[in-house]
């Protein structure tokens, strides 16, 4: 008598847990306990068919189904190259000012964060596939000239343009995938024409740069990112978290810990 009370105290608790989750994995999680304690309830009630029936379809096959269902729409994935101060991995983890952004973001739509490093080039690429959902990594826009599938701006930047004497003009250079390649043939001095947003001429400047043209391009640009083109509410929704942030002062403090 007194378990099946228990049990009974038990259902409304996980159903109250279940509707309350932001994260749909959690969510899951607490239906799958809440047919669980109904299966037992039944049990207890003298009801085994109607029990196993329970633990069969509503806690094994129907959270199975979910835990597969939300395997892709759960997560927030984000494609970008490495960026000092930006987006960059330390270790096991991944830091910077744009995976603060983004990581409140992805906590605010329930979903888990997950982070891919690809080549530059790649990023619009992987967004037009439809393999993931933002593209980040000092993407830049022109402040007069906003593309449907980039967020207003979050970040003043600049372009500035790096090349060697014989290797001048953005056409022509020597194709680095990543960024940590243009670091490497500065830093052995190879021939390179590359073009810059200002955070990854920041990290270049402090290497030498003789011997290497530098020429800022005319232009006001700005950060912001990339949204994959089957996705135009989520480039609402970024909107407006950049723009909510912002009134309230917390993007200040964040490009104040990561950029100071």
């Amino acid at each position: 008598m007194i378990a099946r009370s228990v049990l009974l105290l038990l259902l409304p608790a996980l159903a109250i847990f279940s509707l309350s989750q932001r994260r749909r994995l959690s969510a899951v999680i607490g239906m799958g306990l809440f047919s669980l304690v109904l299966a037992a309830t039944y049990l207890f009630a003298h009801a085994p068919d109607v029990a196993i029936t329970e633990t069969a379809i509503g806690a094994a096959l129907v959270t199975f189904t979910y835990v597969l269902a939300i395997r892709k729409t759960g997560r927030l994935v984000i494609v970008c190259d490495e960026v000092p101060r930006l987006l960059a991995s330390e270790g096991d983890m991944i830091v910077g000012l744009e995976q603060e952004i983004l990581s409140g973001f992805s906590r605010e739509l329930g979903l888990d964060l997950v982070v891919r490093i690809v080549p530059r080039d790649d990023v619009r690429p992987s967004l037009m596939r439809g393999e993931a959902d933002i593209g980040a990594g000092g993407i830049i826009r022109e402040v007069q000239n906003k593309e449907a599938l980039i967020t207003a701006e979050y970040l003043p930047s600049a372009l500035y343009r790096v090349s060697s004497g014989e290797m001048r003009g953005p056409k022509r250079g020597v194709h680095e995938e990543y960024f940590e390649d243009v670091l490497e043939a500065i830093r052995e001095h190879r021939p390179i024409s590359v073009t810059l947003d200002l955070a990854r001429f920041l990290a270049v400047s402090r290497i030498n740069l003789s011997g290497y043209d530098v020429e800022r391009i005319e232009g006001d640009f700005s950060y912001g990112f990339l949204i994959s083109p089957d996705q135009p509410e989520l480039l609402d929704q970024l909107d407006e978290y950049l723009e909510r942030i912002s009134g309230s002062g917390e993007l200040e403090r964040m490009i104040g810990r990561h950029l100071s």
